[in-house]
């Protein structure tokens, strides 16, 4: 039977039960016919072919029934005729209804309020593209603890690994408005040339920055977040190129950040400017910088973490007195983000599910003593009338009179 037919089947029988009762009547009958036919051909007297059809068929009502419980009509059928048995239990028991729907609603409502916090945490990917290919470089002590890292080892990495389509470092930032209008402070990063290239975002309006403005002595340049663009400069599209004041140094706006744009690293940072570090500054090896970097397609976790290692056993050869990494570890950004709290964020899970469930546990136990409750009703219906009708038979058997 073709898929239109069996809907449209399905949608008469809902509308008319009783044409659709006709109908299977009919077919049965049909059938029977049929059959009652065919024992004729084969030399049955007449009576005797319909009643070998008739066995043969297994009985007309058993028949109509398995052709009447054919098809999706039925199973809604079913589904809807429990439903109006459980609500006219519910109305009949307004007390116990309440209680029940008040136990799963709590056991419910905390588990919805509680995964619908923590799965956006835990579970949700982060807002750049092809966010499973960002990850964290740390590097590690002999005793396996591990430290932020320097720019001289950014910088030899940037150089020597091939496992990755960029890599940057970044260290917090504030600056303060002392231009003509009222003085505002402001959170930011310090970041390397290819800081958005790694998160996969370019500025809306302007351009990145370049690595020309990457270096020491540099041009004073500044990125601006969407959100800032609009409050303090009020949306104007011009502000690409002019010129505004913090902590009394001009910077030049070169770029504004997507509307959409997050900056997990540093959520509350509002204005981005360049690195501007070069190797002859004695903190190129202070531990003070967060390095972020973006695997290629190509290159695995395992085959990237293998190049890291190497790397750092040659920076320990070439650079004996400097304070350089054991070995790196290499974390994706996603687990990096939550390492702290996912713990207590499973717990929390964890214990809500137990609250779902002591929910389900109660309400089951509300069941069982209904069910209890209802023995007395069940013994008077059923019961009292079998007792009734033993003990007729006892005061009056058969043939007594």
């Amino acid at each position: 039977m073709s898929l239109w037919r069996q809907l449209t089947r399905g949608l008469r029988a809902l509308a008319n039960r009783q044409a659709a009762d006709d109908d299977i009547a009919d077919e049965v009958q049909h059938y029977l016919d049929q059959s009652t036919a065919a024992f004729v051909d084969r030399g049955f007297p007449p009576d005797a072919a319909r009643r070998a059809a008739r066995i043969e068929l297994g009985g007309v009502t058993a028949l109509r029934e398995q052709v009447r419980d054919y098809g999706w009509e039925n199973a809604l059928s079913l589904v809807v005729s429990d439903l109006r048995f459980a609500w006219r239990r519910l109305r009949a028991t307004p007390g116990f209804t309440v209680l029940t729907v008040l136990t799963m609603a709590l056991g419910i409502g905390a588990t919805t309020a509680i995964v619908g916090a923590v799965h956006p945490i835990l579970f949700d990917t982060l807002p750049y593209p092809d966010a499973d290919r960002l990850v964290m470089l740390w590097e590690l002590n002999s005793d396996g603890s591990r430290r932020d890292g320097t720019f001289g080892t950014y910088r030899e990495l940037a150089e020597r690994s091939q496992s990755f389509d960029a890599i940057a470092v970044t260290k917090p930032w504030q600056a303060t408005s002392t231009g003509a209008d009222l003085p505002e402070r402001f959170d930011g990063q310090r970041v390397s040339a290819a800081f958005f290239r790694v998160l996969g975002v370019a500025p809306a309006l302007g351009r990145d920055f370049q690595p020309s403005d990457d270096q020491q002595n540099g041009a004073t340049v500044v990125i601006l977040s969407n959100g800032l663009w609009r409050r303090r400069f009020g949306g104007d599209s011009a502000i690409v190129g002019r010129e505004i004041v913090l902590d009394d140094h001009g910077y030049t706006v070169v770029g504004v950040m997507p509307a959409g744009f997050e900056n997990v690293l540093a959520p509350s940072a509002e204005l981005w400017m360049p690195m501007q570090y070069d190797m002859s500054q004695p903190r190129a090896w202070g531990h003070h910088l967060h390095t972020v970097a973006r695997l290629r397609p190509d290159v695995s976790g395992g085959q990237a973490a293998r190049e890291l290692n190497a790397i750092a056993t040659d920076l320990g050869r070439q650079f004996p007195k400097a304070y350089v990494p054991e070995r790196f570890q290499m974390v994706t950004l996603q687990d990096d983000l939550t390492r702290g709290v996912r713990p207590a964020l499973l717990a929390i899970l964890g214990a809500v599910a137990l609250v779902l469930l002591i929910a389900c546990v109660n309400v089951t136990n509300l069941l069982l003593a209904r069910g209890t409750q209802r023995r007395g009703e069940i013994a008077a219906v059923v019961i009292e009338p079998l007792v009734q009708g033993a003990a007729g038979m006892v005061m009056h058997p058969p043939g007594f009179l």
